[in-house]
This record gives structure tokens, C-alpha cells and sequence, in this order.
């Protein structure tokens, strides 16, 4: 078992991954959200004391999603980097080594609002900018969940941050990030080990599925799209 999740959404067949992204088989796609690259750079270029290592443990955890499903493609759904002061020398060196490791590895980037004014990213990191619509199939991808693109299914996105705040009688383990299917939109928690959260109040229409302790687990609630555990 890898933790993972396999749900049908508008039947769209995608598995939700402990390491927060989703891959779809059909078109050997892997989808990650809010990366924000370098945000501990930028917060020390303001003179912030705070420890680095946010960039190589999110390189880490996408390099171990690549490594067990194996796709052609790899989408970044938004906020690749954090901002310009972001992309410092130790920053670009560790993305350089990721592409070195993954030469065949298609990468795109919908660009989000953190992206947007940071210009020409390295032609031989060979990502390629998309823009927010249709990606596959009716299926869409982009940022922010409001710009949802006229005539799509479906759309993949980030932004949010989602997570939900949990509590029991015996403990508070508090926020923990999650997917977040609402109104025809599957919202991506972020992948950035640097990055906080925003807390949900999904409707009983909605789909939440908690990532916790190396699982996806689905959040309990009235209605639900159907759901797996996905197989090693």
C-alpha cells in the first residue's frame, strides 16, 4: 500500500497521492499545486532568520511521486516560486538538479500570482508556460479556482491552500491539508514544505480528502464522489 487514493470524478479516473498531487493515468499526467520554490530564500533576502531546505524537501517529495508513477508530464498548477528574490543561486541549482535527473520529463507551469512577475524563467530548466483552459479530455487546469474556463468538466487547481481543522474528544492534532472537490473544481493542497494553510468549510455536497501520516484518508461527510484505496 502507498497511501494513495483512487477516486472517479465526472468520470475522470485520478489518484490522489500522500505527497499531495494527483496523477491521471489516462494521460500519464502528474498535477502538483503551489510548489513556492525558494520562499525561505525570499524570506531571508528580507532579513528573516529561517531554515533552509523547504525547496529539497518539495523536490523530494515530487521527485518520489515521478518515480512511482512515471509520467511523461508534470504540471505545476501555479506559484511555482514564491517571488524574484526567490530564485537564488542555491534555489536554481537544485531545480537544475532535478532536471538533469529527469531529462525526459515534460514540465509545464500555469502561471499563478506569485509567478506572473518574474519574467523568463532558464531555457535549459525546458518548462514550458501554458495558460489556464482545457488541458485534456474537458478536463482543465489553472490557479485560482474562480477563473473556471467556459464548456470544462472539470478543473484541476491550487491557490487555496485548503485544509481542514479536525478534533475529538481525545485529541486536537488541528489543521491538516486536504483535496478539496467543490463545484465542479478539485482543489490541490500545496505542495510547498514552506507554506501554510487556509481552512475550509466544505458543504455536505463537497469531497475532502485529508493527507495525514503518509495517507489519504476521506474526510467523513453526507455525500461523497466514489472512492478507493489505491493499490502498491
Amino acid at each position: 500500500m502507498n497511501g494513495a487514493v483512487k477516486i472517479s470524478l465526472l468520470n475522470y479516473e485520478l489518484e490522489l497521492l500522500p505527497e499531495k498531487g494527483i496523477y491521471w493515468n489516462q494521460q500519464h499526467t502528474l498535477f502538483v499545486a503551489d510548489t513556492h520554490f525558494g520562499k525561505e530564500a525570499t524570506f531571508r533576502f528580507h532579513h528573516v532568520p529561517v531554515p533552509e531546505g523547504s525547496t529539497t524537501g518539495t523536490l523530494r517529495s515530487i521527485g518520489t511521486m515521478v518515480e512511482r508513477t512515471d509520467p511523461k508530464t508534470l504540471v505545476i498548477l501555479g506559484d511555482m516560486f514564491h517571488a524574484k528574490s526567490s530564485l537564488s543561486k542555491t534555489t536554481c541549482e537544485q531545480l537544475q538538479a532535478f532536471r538533469q535527473h529527469h531529462p525526459t520529463l515534460q514540465i509545464k507551469l500555469v502561471p499563478g500570482n506569485h509567478d506572473r512577475p518574474l519574467g523568463t524563467l532558464p531555457t535549459d530548466w525546458e518548462i514550458e508556460i501554458i495558460p489556464a483552459g482545457e488541458f485534456a479530455d474537458g478536463l482543465a487546469v489553472g490557479h485560482e479556482p474562480d477563473n473556471f474556463p467556459s464548456g470544462a468538466a472539470l478543473m484541476l487547481c491550487g491557490h487555496l491552500h485548503p485544509a481542514v481543522h479536525l478534533k475529538s474528544v481525545i485529541d486536537q492534532p488541528g489543521r491538516l491539508p486536504c483535496f478539496w472537490w467543490h463545484k465542479k473544481r478539485l482543489i490541490l493542497p500545496a505542495i510547498g514544505d514552506f507554506t501554510g494553510c487556509s481552512t475550509i468549510r466544505p458543504t455536505r455536497d463537497d469531497g475532502v480528502w485529508v493527507v495525514a501520516d503518509g495517507n489519504v484518508i476521506s474526510y467523513p461527510r453526507r455525500k461523497s464522489p466514489k472512492s478507493k484505496r489505491a493499490s502498491s
